[in-house]
Order: C-alpha cells, then sequence, then structure tokens
C-alpha cells in the first residue's frame, strides 16, 4: 500500500474541504464519484486529491469545526469493479477529539487500475 502525506483546505463559504496529497505528482484526470465528491488522479492511476462539497452535511460536523481537524486519513481501494473510500476525520471539539468517519463505495466507470492507497497527514 502506498502512503502519502496530505494537507487540506476548507472553504466555509462554500462549504468546500479540499484533501490533497503534499508529494509531488503529475495530475492527470478528476472523477465525480458522487453529486458531491470529486477525486484527482496521478498519472499513476493513484488518487491524490478529493474534493467534498458540502463537507458538513455529509461529515456531519459543524462547519466552525473544520478549523480544529487534527487528524485525516483516506484510504482507497480501487478493484476492477469499484471504487473505495474510507475517510476519517478527527477535531479537537470542546477539549475532546471527536471522529468523524465517511465509507464511499462508487462505481469504477473509468476503469481505473487496481489500486491501494492512503493519504494521512503529518
Amino acid at each position: 500500500m502506498s502512503e502519502f502525506k496530505i494537507d487540506f483546505d476548507y472553504d466555509r463559504q462554500f462549504d468546500s474541504l479540499f484533501i490533497y496529497c503534499s508529494n509531488e505528482y503529475e495530475y492527470d484526470i478528476s472523477l465525480e464519484l458522487e453529486d458531491d465528491i470529486v477525486v484527482d488522479f496521478d498519472k499513476n492511476n493513484v488518487p491524490v486529491a478529493f474534493e467534498f462539497l458540502n463537507a458538513s452535511k455529509l461529515f456531519n460536523i459543524n462547519k466552525n469545526d473544520f478549523s480544529n481537524l487534527v487528524h485525516i486519513s483516506i484510504q482507497s481501494n480501487i478493484t476492477e469493479d469499484q471504487i473505495n473510500l474510507a475517510i476519517h476525520l478527527v477535531a479537537v471539539i470542546r477539549n475532546k477529539q471527536t471522529d468523524f468517519d465517511k465509507k464511499l463505495v462508487a462505481s469504477n466507470l473509468s476503469n481505473i487500475p487496481n489500486c491501494t492507497s492512503e493519504l494521512v497527514t503529518a
């Protein structure tokens, strides 16, 4: 499994969470997995960036708490048929670490080759 370091930006006005690989990579293609989820792939077909629109609703987290994120990990497993994502966010809310998890499954209609990777904050 490949592991990459990530960073993130949250746009409160548009409720958009952008999580991206901080390592160098060559961008290739963006795929919309669901209405509000876009994944960018590099030239090696590895997912390197994720945009979550309506992020507060998707993760069931208050918009203000995105500024309190202390850990993010995204595990992706791509098979011939599916793209599986497991997203784990940790935010400090009222001096307590709170976990927010989301699992997503989408059809691999673009025939992205099999791949397993994990993006994690430093």
